[in-house]
């Protein structure tokens, strides 16, 4: 076949490619490839039939679509481009199959597969400004191809114990500045402080995203984990519980609740570790799960005949401790109140408690914000004009106490 009939065929069957036989294309082509006979002019239109051959192949098919990316390579194409975007969307997404498929039998070599090896080869200064941008799917915003890739470079640099290069530590670093209303980069770029053994970076960006999404509890955990116990298990214990009191399903807090024990244990509240270690058996037997063998190991180190007492009273003692660590960076605003709402039966009807009453409170500007008291232990029916000191992070009220 002559160089004419072969790129005309590779332009059909780009067209059938995209069309939904992009697999079947993509095997014939291949052999012109392979044999040296593609026409360098075929490359670009062979490359998108590659792509689409990727995005048609089946999640478990791991081993096809890495030679796929393999010959791809091979090609002789200009970057940055947008068809090299799209081969790295498909680069992130057989990472997450590869590892998918891999999780039950990790010693199964044939089913990894490098997304940082990947990364090197499609190199990471070829990302175009596009792939930086967010886009909107029915009012919903999506992540970029560059948070999506953040994720999966993060979780092997994590699962390899293997310290970034400063290619990849400026890359993380632009992407915090980019993204810094994102809890998830926040969280990605502490991990690989943890990796260089950098606690501190780790746990100012930790502190950072809690403030912007105070509810998740792995954040108020991961914190937790940079702290000595032995140097300070107050605030360790304070954070711990802050993990455990945030919305999340219980069977997930295990680790937590095993960590509080550990601390209870050494600090002679044998009652309290030995209710906690309780909570975590019945828990993991009524999922069918089999205990950890920390479980057992700190079981031995409580007293026969103790009697298992809730540890409730010792958290709430040292509760405040860790809202003045995450918050202690924001500056205090002096404020009074100046408005009370009582929930109205509407409000009531749509699920509030007569209990959640709402403060207007006014500083020495003029300018109002809202709290509810409750949240912050305060007597509700305080009066109008009551002094208070408020934290503000994204112009809510995310601490507040009496003057």
């Amino acid at each position: 076949m002559t160089d004419s009939h072969i790129y005309k065929f590779v332009s059909d069957g780009f067209d059938k490619a995209k069309s939904g036989d992009a697999v079947a294309v993509y095997n014939i082509v291949s052999q012109y490839h392979d044999n040296g006979s593609l026409p360098e002019k075929s490359h670009y239109a062979f490359g998108w039939i590659i792509y689409y051959a990727l995005l048609q192949t089946g999640d478990g098919e791991i081993e096809s679509r890495k030679k796929m990316l393999a010959r791809y390579f091979k090609l002789k194409l200009t970057v940055p481009h947008k068809l090299h975007s799209m081969i790295l969307t498909q680069a992130i997404r057989l990472y997450k199959d590869a590892k998918n498929l891999s999780y039950p039998n990790s010693n199964e070599i044939k089913t990894k597969f490098s997304i940082i090896k990947f990364a090197d080869l499609w190199d990471i200064e070829n990302l175009r400004p596009g792939d930086w941008n967010r886009k909107k799917l029915d009012d919903k915003q999506l992540s970029s191809t560059v948070e999506k890739l953040i994720t999966v470079c993060v979780d092997e640099f994590e699962n390899t114990n293997t310290a970034p290069s400063q290619k990849y530590m400026n890359f993380f670093d632009k992407a915090v500045s980019e993204y810094s209303d994102s809890v998830n980069v926040l969280n990605q770029r502490a991990t690989v402080h943890i990796i260089c053994n950098e606690t501190e970076q780790a746990a100012s960006l930790l502190r950072n995203a809690i403030l912007m999404a105070p509810g998740k509890f792995f954040l108020w955990s991961r914190l937790a984990s940079l702290i000595s116990p032995n140097e300070n298990p107050h605030l360790c214990v304070s954070i711990l519980y802050k993990a455990l009191s945030a919305p999340g399903k219980e069977q997930f807090k295990g680790k937590i609740r095993i960590s509080l024990a550990e601390i209870l244990i050494d600090r002679g509240a044998f009652p309290q570790a030995l209710w906690e270690l309780q909570k975590i058996k019945s828990i993991y037997e009524s999922n069918g799960w089999h205990l950890p063998a920390k479980i057992d190991y700190l079981q031995k180190k409580i007293p026969a005949q103790t009697i298992p007492e809730n540890p409730e009273r010792i958290y709430k003692k040292v509760e405040h401790l860790a809202y003045e660590d995450v918050y202690n960076s924001l500056p205090a605003l002096y404020v009074v109140k100046t408005y009370h709402k009582q929930p109205s039966q509407t409000d009531m009807s749509a699920g509030y408690s007569n209990t959640t009453i709402a403060w207007r409170v006014t500083d020495n500007e003029g300018k109002n914000y809202w709290l509810q008291p409750h949240r912050y232990k305060m007597d509700t029916s305080l009066p109008l004009g009551t002094p208070l000191f408020i934290q503000i992070h994204n112009g809510k009220v995310v601490n507040a106490k009496l003057a």
